[in-house]
């Protein structure tokens, strides 16, 4: 069979002729500098990733946590001036009284101030016997 002339393989020919002619290994500078590129690329990547991550949940624990407290004063001595604090029972008429309905508290049961320690047997020594 005689093959006749197609322009379409003769361009397809000179096209493949000019990519051999230019085709060549890239140096290896070049290669190692295009993985450290990439390298350095996934790790900043990662590193904005993790911040993003951490202060989400800082955002989260922040709004999920209950507020702060009041503020409290420093912790001093009460001045020379200054009225003792009163160990008196408030007025009866403050205490209220139990209705009818409910069921009658236990009375209070009165702990002692002082408990007296009994001395113990004496403690073990451990020196080693004389010969």
């Amino acid at each position: 069979m005689t093959e006749h002339h197609d322009p379409l393989r003769s361009l397809f020919r000179q096209a493949a002729d000019y990519g051999q002619a230019r085709a060549g290994a890239a140096a290896a500078a070049h290669i190692t500098e295009r993985g450290k590129r990439s390298h350095r690329r996934r790790v900043a990547v990662a590193a904005v990733g993790a911040c993003l991550v951490l202060a989400g949940g800082s955002a989260a624990a922040a709004v999920l946590l209950p507020e702060k407290p009041a503020p409290i004063g420093p912790a001093t001595s009460p001045s020379p001036n200054a009225p003792a604090p009163s160990t008196t029972r408030p007025p009866a008429s403050s205490v209220p009284t139990p209705s009818r309905t409910s069921t009658p508290l236990p009375p209070p049961v009165a702990t002692p101030t002082h408990v007296p320690v009994t001395p113990g047997p004496p403690p073990a020594t451990s020196a080693p016997p004389r010969s």
